[in-house]
C-alpha cells in the first residue's frame, strides 16, 4: 500500500482507526503501518511503558488498600491523579529542555572550544566545563549526550523523531 492510499483510507474510512479493507489487521497495526508510511519509523515499544506502569500501579494501589470499595476506588483515583501530574510535569520538563537545546546548544560547543583552547584537549565529561549547561530537566540532568572521539567530540540530543548532532567542527544538524 502506498503512502497516499493509507492517508486516503484514514480520511475516508468508515470508522476512525480501522484497517483498510481486506488487510486482515486491526486498528493498532493500521496506526503502526501509517506511522511507518508517513516516515515516523523510529517508534519504540518502550515509548508506552510509563503510561502502562502508571495504569498498572494505580490498579495495584486500589487493590492493595483495605476497606470498602469506595475507599479503594478513591485510592486508585488519587494514584492516577498523582501519576498524571508527574507524567505531564516530566513531559513538560523534557519539552522545555529540548527547546532550550535547540535555542542554546551552540553555547555548549563554544564552552567546549574554550576548554580545548585552555587545556589542549576536550573534557572527558561535560561536568568538567564547570559552567551551568542548558538543556536541563527538572531532575537536574541534561538531555545532551557528549562523547569524546579520537579527534574531538560528538554532542547530541534527541526526541522520539529527530536527532540533533554536532561535533568539534560541525554545528548542530537535525536529522531523522
Amino acid at each position: 500500500m502506498l503512502k497516499g492510499q493509507a492517508t486516503k483510507h484514514l480520511v475516508r474510512g468508515s470508522t476512525h482507526g480501522t484497517a483498510p479493507p481486506n488487510s486482515g489487521s486491526g486498528p493498532c497495526h493500521t496506526a503502526f503501518r501509517h506511522r511507518i508510511l508517513a516516515g515516523r519509523s523510529r517508534w519504540s515499544p518502550l515509548r508506552d511503558l510509563p503510561i502502562n506502569v502508571g495504569i498498572v500501579g494505580s490498579i495495584a494501589v486500589a487493590l492493595a488498600v483495605a476497606g470498602r470499595p469506595m475507599i479503594r476506588a478513591s485510592a486508585g483515583a488519587a494514584m492516577i491523579g498523582v501519576y498524571t501530574l508527574t507524567f505531564f510535569g516530566g513531559n513538560a520538563s523534557f519539552s522545555r529542555a529540548f527547546n532550550e537545546c535547540v535555542d542554546r546548544g551552540e553555547e555548549v560547543r563554544i564552552l567546549l572550544a574554550e576548554y580545548h583552547r585552555r587545556h589542549g584537549a576536550y573534557p572527558e565529561a561535560l561536568k568538567q566545563l564547570r559552567n551551568p549547561l542548558p538543556c536541563g530537566r527538572i531532575s537536574g540532568r541534561t538531555i545532551l549526550t557528549y562523547e569524546m572521539t579520537t579527534n574531538g567530540y560528538t554532542l547530541s540530543f534527541r526526541d522520539w523523531l529527530v536527532d540533533h548532532t554536532a561535533s568539534e567542527n560541525a554545528s548542530f544538524f537535525a536529522h531523522k
